[in-house]
């Protein structure tokens, strides 16, 4: 289990232009707005993915927004902008023990179209769905008092531990393009192992590998911890699988051959759909 969380710097002009636009076109039959959009792309756009994504959404309109359509609406983000990986630790989760952090939060409802479904949760609730969402000012806010109010740094800090660095990054990214920052999990499910073969439904190449480097390492010591072993034999005997490596909320290793599988997270509408880098 566990999550893979991932931070998307759009403007809501980007949302418009990328996403509602030809997304309402579609629903009326015309596709003629995704195809205007795909002709200003360069060669390595994933055009196809970026049809098929919307395709699949105006199909699955009936889902709870944060589960298809703003969580596509991530996947699209991810074809256009570079974005940040953070394994387990989600702003959605430092609302949990810190609920005054919600200030630098918007409500989805107060900026989506009229004819889009506010979503049921505006945070990360389960695998494969969007979560919270900040505005420009709001990430420039948050980055400001992170400097200047030791309050606001010492919650970050300490939460964010050793994926701070990358959270502060998509803040600074975000805070550069005045753009807002939207925040989704598993749109990269990343083996920490071997980082290529890491699965994506959006485009791996704008996914910064500063935050999967963060994961391996993490993943790395603990097995250190637990077995003594180096790195090497580590990554040798998941290879040969005399270790069974399981994702889980701690990422905690199973140090001997199984038989049987950990229950898996529930896969999303665009899992189910494709896999592809």
């Amino acid at each position: 289990m566990g999550f893979d969380i991932s931070y998307h710097p759009i403007r809501q002009d980007q949302m418009n232009s990328w996403f509602f636009q030809p997304l309402k076109a579609l629903q009326n039959g015309d596709d003629s707005v995704i195809q205007d959009i795909i002709q200003k792309q360069p060669e390595t756009f994933f055009a196809e993915k970026y049809s098929y994504v919307l395709q699949s959404i105006v199909n699955q309109l009936d889902l709870p927004s944060e589960k298809g359509l703003l969580y596509g609406m991530a996947v699209i983000s991810g074809l256009f902008t570079r974005y940040q990986y953070i394994r387990g630790t989600a702003y959605s989760f430092l609302l949990e023990k810190h609920p005054e952090m919600e200030k630098y939060c918007s409500p989805w409802s107060s900026f989506l179209p009229d004819w889009v479904k506010a979503p049921i949760h505006s945070r990360i609730e389960e695998n494969y769905s969007s979560g919270i969402y900040m505005n420009p000012d709001q990430v420039k806010a948050l980055l400001s008092d992170y400097e200047n109010d030791e309050t606001i740094h010492e919650i970050l800090k300490d939460f964010f531990a050793t994926n701070l660095e990358v959270f502060l990054l998509a803040l600074q990214e975000a805070s550069d393009t005045n753009s807002g920052l939207m925040e989704a999990t598993e749109i990269i499910e990343v083996d920490p192992f071997d980082i290529n073969k890491s699965t994506c439904y959006s485009d791996i190449r704008f996914c910064d590998p500063k935050g999967a480097y963060v994961y391996h390492d993490v993943a790395i010591a603990q097995f250190k911890e637990l077995t003594g072993m180096e790195e090497k034999e580590i990554l040798q005997k998941i290879v040969s699988q005399e270790i069974i490596y399981q994702k889980s909320a701690t990422d905690i290793p199973d140090t001997t051959k199984q038989t049987s599988s950990a229950p898996e997270k529930k896969k999303g509408f665009f899992s189910r759909l494709f896999k592809r880098k």
